[in-house]
């Protein structure tokens, strides 16, 4: 092609055609840049579709972690409202119950029924450990700028800050249950009810009817925070937007 070119040109200098030579030179011209900015498209489109690649590959990762993490999350949340109620139950067991007057209580069994059967799901406990692999890798590296929705980019940057305001809450309640129950329980009492003297008057003292409304009350904080702070609000948020396209 380049040699076509060059003997066209050669035969119109010969032939002293100077207007035609220039005229063809300007329009050999025109139609190399003409080519070039067509190599230049096309390669631009390659480099987009390869860039819509990564980021579908991206999203793909995100919507199954989040996936994952809202399962995990719901299933806590239904386990903490079980214990919850638990702590309600005993707390009205243990105040029906008449210490100076035995009798009462034997009229009253569904009483020692109820602690029996909620008393141990007041001290259950399941932590949240959500997927954040490929939130992580997406926010510490450069392919961050392939997420072009940007509802999206402001929700993945929010995720660390919104899940770590919830995390806090569970963190209070763990150090709570584990490090001032349980040592509490351990020097008191067997974990199953007995008629010993010591263990009754530990079960029904002030300090553990204290211990049972303090976890109540971080039952609660965990139940409300999870939806103030908008954990699952943000969850099901970033599952619809990393969802593939053509799907619901």
């Amino acid at each position: 092609m380049i040699k076509f070119f060059r003997k066209i040109r050669q035969r119109l200098l010969s032939e002293n055609k100077t207007g035609q030579y220039l005229k063809y030179a300007i329009g050999e011209i025109i139609l190399v840049v003409i080519g070039i900015l067509i190599a230049l498209q096309i390669n631009n489109w390659n480099e987009q579709s390869k860039e819509r690649k990564k980021e579908e590959a991206f999203l793909k990762e995100i919507n199954l972690d989040f996936k994952s993490n809202k399962a995990q999350l719901d299933s806590i949340i239904d386990f903490n409202r079980v214990n919850f109620n638990a702590c309600k139950k005993v707390l009205n067991a243990i105040g029906n119950f008449n210490l100076k007057n035995p009798e009462v209580n034997e009229s009253n069994s569904h009483f020692t029924d109820s602690i029996k059967n909620y008393y141990p799901l007041i001290w259950r406990n399941k932590s949240f450990n959500p997927k954040n692999g490929a939130v992580e890798a997406l926010l510490n590296s450069s392919s961050f700028d392939l997420i072009k929705n940007d509802t999206l980019r402001r929700s993945l940057i929010s995720w660390k800050d919104v899940l770590g305001d919830y995390l806090e809450e569970e963190e209070f309640a763990i150090n709570f249950l584990f490090n001032e129950y349980q040592p509490w329980r351990r020097a008191n009492f067997d974990p199953d009810l007995t008629d010993d003297p010591q263990y009754a008057t530990a079960f029904f003292s002030k300090t553990h009817r204290n211990f049972i409304n303090q976890r109540t009350g971080d039952l609660a904080n965990n139940l409300t925070t999870v939806e103030e702070e908008g954990v699952v609000r943000m969850i099901n948020e970033i599952i619809r937007l990393t969802e593939p396209k053509g799907e619901d």
